[in-house]
Parts: structure tokens; sequence; C-alpha cells
């Protein structure tokens, strides 16, 4: 009963958020439901733990900027990844205090 309360509770935060940010809600539905569903109570939970841990906004973002400079040809190590991991959320915090968005 607690699952369904959090699916129920993720299901509504993407809703909302797919009303404001479109491909923002969808992204995040597709990276976090799937984990999300395949959460079951008891048993061995550390793979489900690193599953869940893999799949947060946070870390998706640092590997689609490795993944951005890699398709790129010019492969960025970690620090520079970092860097730009970094001036990504800071712009984003830029554009939400500015414009609201």
């Amino acid at each position: 009963s607690l699952k369904l309360v959090a699916l129920l509770a993720l299901a509504l935060l993407l809703s909302c958020l797919a009303l404001l940010n479109f491909s923002l809600g969808f992204l995040l539905g597709a990276t976090l439901v799937p984990p999300a569903a395949a959460v079951r109570p008891g048993g061995n939970r550390l793979p489900l733990a690193v599953l869940l841990v893999l799949t947060t906004p946070g870390l998706s973002l640092f590997l689609a900027v490795l993944l951005e400079r890699e398709l790129l040809e010019a492969p960025a190590g970690l620090g520079e990844a970092w860097q730009r991991f970094l001036g990504a959320l800071g712009q984003g915090l830029l554009q939400e205090h500015l414009h609201g968005a």
C-alpha cells in the first residue's frame, strides 16, 4: 500500500509538471517510473537502491553532459564534466530566477 501511495504521488507530480513543461515531465516520467515501479518490498534492496540512484534527475543530467561531449568527439574528463554540470545547474537557476521558467 505504501508503494501505491508513492506511485500515486509520483504520478501527481509528473502530471502537474507536464502541464507546465511537457518535455521535462515526459523525460522524468520515462526515467523515474520504471525503476519506481520495479521496487518491491522485502528481498535484496541494494540493486534496486542503486537503480533508483542511477535514475535521479541530477545523475541523468551529469550523464547527459558526458554523452554530449562524447557525441561532439571531444570527450571530457570527470572534472570538466562536473564543471559543465554545475554550469548547467547554474544556468537553470538563473533562467528560473530571471524569467520564472
